[in-house]
Order: C-alpha cells, then sequence, then structure tokens
C-alpha cells in the first residue's frame, strides 16, 4: 500500500495558487517525450485551473492533458469535465490533438474501450504522466471509482465504463493508469471530508481513493 503524504495549507486560497503553480511547471517541461497532467473533474478545481490559465500559458509542444474521469453528456453540458475546462486548457496553450478525452458520443462501454485504446497509444509512443491530480469525495471515492467493485472491475484496463444509479453513467481512470503516474495529489478542501482524510492517512485499503492508488509510487495528500 503506497505512503501517503500530508501538506497542509492554511486556507483554501493558498492551496489553489499551490496546485495551479505546480500545474504550470508540469506543463512547460520540456522533456523531449510525450508528457501529461491528468486532471480531476468536477466544479471544485476548475479555479484552480482557472488561476493556472491566467497568464496566457504556452505550454510545451509535447504537453498533453487528460482526465480522470468523465460523465456520458454532451460537451456542451454544465456537467462535462472536457466542456467546463476547454476553455482554460485552450488559454494554456494545449492543442486540442494533445487532449486525451472520452468520447461521450459513444455508449459508456464503447467510450471507454476508446479512452483505454488512447491512453495505450500515448504510452506506446514512450508518453509519461508526469503529474494526477485526484479529488476525494466524502464517501471515499475519487474519479469515478466509488465501489471496491469498480476498483477490482478496472483490472486490466486503463479505462472502463462505471453505471450509476443516479444518471449519467461514466467512464472512469483505474488503478492500472494511475500507478503508471509519477506523482499523485489528491487535493482536498471545504467541509465534510475530515473523515474520509483521516481513513486515507490511517486506513487506505478501506476506501475506494486508497485502493485506487495503493501501487502508485508517490502520493501526496494536499488539504486546506
Amino acid at each position: 500500500m503506497a505512503v501517503i503524504r500530508e501538506r497542509s495549507f492554511p486556507e483554501p486560497d493558498s492551496l489553489r495558487c499551490a496546485v495551479a503553480a505546480l500545474i504550470l511547471d508540469h506543463l512547460r517541461q520540456d522533456v523531449g517525450i510525450p508528457h501529461a497532467i491528468l486532471l480531476s473533474g468536477g466544479q471544485t478545481p476548475l479555479p484552480i485551473y482557472e488561476q493556472a490559465s491566467a497568464g496566457g500559458v504556452v505550454a510545451d509542444a509535447d504537453c498533453h492533458v487528460l482526465y480522470t474521469d468523465e460523465r456520458m453528456v454532451p460537451t456542451d453540458s454544465p456537467l462535462s469535465n472536457y466542456g467546463n475546462t476547454r476553455q482554460y486548457l485552450a488559454r494554456m496553450g494545449i492543442r486540442e490533438d494533445c487532449i486525451l478525452r472520452v468520447d461521450t458520443r459513444l455508449e459508456a462501454g464503447g467510450a471507454a474501450h476508446a479512452y483505454d485504446e488512447a491512453i495505450r497509444r500515448f504510452f506506446r509512443k514512450g508518453g509519461r504522466i508526469t503529474l494526477g491530480l485526484l479529488g476525494l469525495g466524502a464517501d471515499g471515492h475519487t474519479a469515478s471509482l466509488f465501489t471496491l467493485d469498480d476498483i477490482r472491475r478496472g483490472e486490466g484496463v486503463m479505462a472502463l465504463s462505471v453505471p450509476r444509479p443516479e444518471k449519467p453513467d461514466r467512464v472512469s481512470v483505474t488503478p492500472d493508469l494511475l500507478k503508471r503516474v509519477e506523482t499523485l495529489i489528491f487535493v482536498v478542501s471545504g467541509p465534510g471530508k475530515r473523515e474520509a482524510i483521516d481513513r486515507l492517512l490511517g486506513r487506505p485499503e478501506t476506501l475506494p481513493a486508497g485502493r485506487a492508488v495503493c501501487e502508485a509510487r508517490n502520493v501526496q495528500l494536499w488539504t486546506a
């Protein structure tokens, strides 16, 4: 099981600034091969992405972006992670052909398979994912890995479909993908997360989030 190191910030603004600066560092890396940042979805990280893009960054030409998960909705839906972030990616200088995303025009199983193949092609080109950002739900989930059964179903693939009782269904990356990310950071702020944080640090095997990163090489928890 990975050892998760916690870093605490005095308030959410300082956490946001630190994560935005880290994103910029990884965007600008020139390592001579394709490299990528894995972005978490939802509304919580959007102010971070907005701040990171505010200066009109020019990302390295080999920099790619992919997503931890996606809801099976049109890209113009307010629930679409890609739709909510593409303006920020454009300001960062990320080319559209360097964005690996879930094709939500497909049914969920087909979309998961296509996303899995896109990620594998990236790795076959020698690609590295140097940074991954993860959220943490109060129920202990991360990405769209809500249950320990989701963790088991993800064995052997980079992405899987996740049916949800409350629609829409989702596509999520898996532990097999997360273990290939060089630095993974859970970014957690707001009320109601303390119990999940304590379990992630003390008993990670009891949470989907902990099981998801159990084979990752460098896992951190940044909190405010």
